[in-house]
Parts: C-alpha cells; structure tokens; sequence
C-alpha cells in the first residue's frame, strides 16, 4: 500500500517541480552601503553584495524562482524606467526582503557601465521577510511610488545590513550590461 501511495504521489511532486523554472545568472554588479554622505569614499567591500541582473524579458519573469537557498552576500538586481514595479513570490521557495529604490539624479546612470560613474540611489521602502506563494492568487509587493531599482537579498539581510528607508546605496557594474532586451536602456 505504501508502494502504491509513493507512486501515484512521485507524478504530482515531479510536476509542481517542473514548473518552477530556475535560473542563476552571472554576478554583473555590486551594490554597497550605506553610503555615509555624498562626498566620502565609496563603503568598504564589507557592505557590498554581489548582485545578479537580469537583461532579458524572460530572465526578468523568472527572477529568483525556483531557488532553495541565496547565500547573504548574493542578490538580485532589477532596474527599471522609473515605474511602480510590483514583485511577487509565485515559485520562488525562500523568503525574501524587497528593496526598493529610486535614483539620485546627481550621480551615474541607469544604464551605468564600467568605467562610467555607478548609479546612487536612495531606498524607498523595503518589505522584510516577504514569504513565498504557494499557489495564486499571490499578492505583489511594491513601493507605493514609481522606482528605478529593486533589490532582492535573502530574508534577514536588509536588517542585518542596517538598510532602511532613505539609506543611500552605492551601485557598481563589474561587467558592461548588455543584451538587446537589456531594461536598462
């Protein structure tokens, strides 16, 4: 009988695998902070996090999906066209912190490359320990404003990190973004 359990249980499980689509993406860039003030030197590497970016439509929608664990020094990068992004939590299996940013005028750009000074921006809001979705409909998290950035760390890290609504963080590229489809344009 347990046999038979176990059997007809294998199918659906593999399923509800399979449909949780998984990416992990080169770390293009780094985010450090807090920034101390506009003219001091850039954070000590101690409060950087490595970040992935995503630069194509499809490599946006999976996000961190799929993922069962991301270290604390790891994150995710997602820039936009100054918009009121919203982030939800369908297949993703962690639970995470939202960091959700606008850009400083007065520094860098958007599209930043290496050798061009890093964009600055200020945090906005951040929604701690944002759990995932186990079926729809799943809710979506946003700023309440439009934004240029969202940064995705492990639950636990914005707090450990002391990032809170108007800490300024320091953005570097460490390899040119690219791709047609890159969202930075």
């Amino acid at each position: 009988m347990t046999w038979l359990l176990v059997s007809l249980c294998t199918p659906a499980v593999a399923l509800s695998q399979a449909a949780a689509p998984t990416q992990n993406l080169p770390v293009r860039a780094q985010v450090c902070g807090p920034v101390p003030g506009e003219r001091q030197p850039r954070p000590p590497a101690s409060t950087c996090v490595d970040l992935e970016v995503p630069s194509t439509p499809q490599e946006y929608a999976i996000g961190l999906m799929g993922r069962s664990r991301l270290p604390p020094e790891r994150g995710m990068w997602f820039r936009f066209d100054r918009q009121d992004a919203g982030i939800w939590m369908r297949h993703t299996l962690i639970p995470l912190d939202l960091v959700f940013l606008e850009r400083l005028d007065h520094r860098g750009s958007l599209n930043g490359a290496p050798g061009e000074v890093p964009p600055v921006a200020r945090i906005v809001r951040v929604a701690h320990g944002v759990q995932p979705c186990p079926g729809l409909p799943c809710p979506s998290y946003n700023a309440g404003q439009p934004v240029d950035h969202v940064v995705e760390l492990a639950a636990g890290e914005a707090r450990r990190r002391n990032w809170t609504e108007g800490t300024v963080l320091d953005f570097t590229w460490l390899e040119e973004p690219g791709g047609e489809n890159d969202r930075s344009q």
